[in-house]
């Protein structure tokens, strides 16, 4: 499956990242993650408030943006994906592609917030907001930026469109007994929240519209570099 094998390339490409060997460069990682999660949390604290949007708030932070329990979920979709052939008479091919591109979007956003990390620590300093807008423009990665908040509103209006979908929903419905009876848990289980997330949604754009329209506003501003080289906040 298409979907399995992207998934297999997006976790080899995780496992190359640096951090896994660099002890010191993973303890800056981390503390960048804690900021970045703190922030997001901050800035769009108004929608993620929301009673309807507090489960999609906590899908974002917790399973699209890396950390801890996307590690643990690699480790755990590593072991299972030589067997994952199986998954073909477990799941539709669209459920499969929404999971591996959130995965795909969760490894981005590690992948950019190291390349800060690196450079904070090449530098020697603690993660600020002071210092992240300076690494932010050295790191000077904006288009990257962008394209990583484009992959987060993709996977969301893919996953809606498979949770709208009664035949699709309820043959993933039906795949659960089967995944966890042949120990591929962890992978319908990041399928599956992101389903429940947005089942309190009346509409999911109501949620991601709004959120990237306002992180895109951020990035721009962060990066704009005609305002006589004053440091912009990390709000709007």
């Amino acid at each position: 499956m298409a979907a399995l094998a992207d998934l297999q390339q997006h976790l080899t490409r995780f496992w190359a990242l640096p951090h896994h060997e660099d002890e010191a460069l993973n303890t800056k990682l981390k503390e960048v993650q804690s900021w970045q999660q703190a922030r997001i949390k901050r800035t769009h604290s108004a929608l993620f408030e929301q009673p309807k949007n507090q489960l999609m708030a906590d899908y974002f932070l917790t399973q699209l943006y890396g950390g801890e329990e996307f590690k643990l979920l690699a480790k755990q979709l590593e072991r299972i994906l030589p067997k994952a052939q199986k998954l073909e008479r477990l799941a539709k091919e669209s459920a499969l592609e929404a999971g591996s591109m959130g995965i795909q979007a969760a490894i981005l956003a590690i992948e950019l917030d190291l390349h800060l990390a690196q450079w904070l620590l090449a530098q020697d300093l603690p993660v600020t907001e002071d210092n992240m807008l300076a690494a932010y423009r050295a790191v000077d990665e904006a288009d990257e930026r962008r394209v990583q908040i484009g992959n987060l509103k993709e996977v969301c209006y893919r996953t809606d469109k498979h949770l709208n979908s009664f035949m699709l929903k309820k043959a993933f419905a039906l795949a659960k007994g089967t995944a966890y009876r042949y120990n591929f848990q962890p992978l319908y289980d990041f399928i599956d929240t992101g389903f429940k997330a947005m089942k309190p949604l009346k509409s999911v754009s109501g949620f991601i519209e709004p959120f990237c329209e306002r992180e895109l506003m951020i990035i721009d501003q962060v990066h704009d570099t005609d305002n006589g080289g004053m440091p912009a906040a990390f709000g709007v």
